[in-house]
């Protein structure tokens, strides 16, 4: 038999892990290279898109500005101008406040009134219905409205009480009426102060 002799001397083999711990930080370095480039693409096209953005958001900001502008400039006039058309619009309430003071029905009792531009309103409570058709009646005979209008009529009692004794008195008390009437001013005969 032969014998095994080596006589080469005898060397330690690595079993590689310095080698395999290089190959992943290497293969980690490369990863996060990779994420990084790719998020800072991303972040310059979002750049991009945010600065074309805001040039069209400033040049309609500024195209907003001179319209506001324009509109403040337009809009502002004198005092006298003012004036002049308060004068214009306004009318004197007293005698339309007088006569419908002056045709109610007696027992009635008046409200509220609200004036607009050409329009009345006023609140009246009246105790029957013939008082309120009576009272709308001289109305449209009067020469300072052109068009009565009843807008609503509602009921109601002159002393609420408990329900108890609401069934007592259901037939001895009768409730009142309250109405709104809506009445056209005759702007020609209120500005000539009530003549024709």
């Amino acid at each position: 038999m032969i014998p095994d002799i080596n006589l080469l001397p005898k060397v330690d083999q690595d079993d590689g892990s310095p080698k395999t711990i290089f190959i992943l930080i290497g293969i980690i370095t490369l990863l996060l290279l990779a994420v990084m480039s790719w998020l800072y693409f991303s972040a310059r096209v979002d750049v991009v898109s945010l600065e074309a953005e805001e040039q069209s958001l400033q040049v309609e900001r500024d195209a907003l500005q001179v319209e506001l502008t324009n509109l403040q400039g337009a809009n502002q006039g004198s005092l006298e101008e003012s004036v002049a058309f308060a004068e214009l619009v306004s009318y004197d309430v007293s005698p339309l406040i007088d006569t419908t003071k002056a045709l109610l029905p007696s027992n009635t009792y008046l409200r509220n009134y609200t004036f607009e531009q050409s329009i009345v309103s006023i609140d009246i409570d009246f105790e029957t219905l013939n008082m309120i058709s009576a009272y709308v009646e001289r109305l449209e005979q009067n020469p300072y409205f052109l068009d009565v209008q009843v807008d609503s009529i509602a009921n109601f009692d002159v002393n609420p009480t408990s329900e108890e004794e609401a069934e007592v008195d259901r037939f001895t008390e009768v409730p009142r009426y309250s109405a709104t009437v809506v009445l056209q001013i005759n702007d020609l005969y209120l500005a000539t102060g009530g003549v024709n």
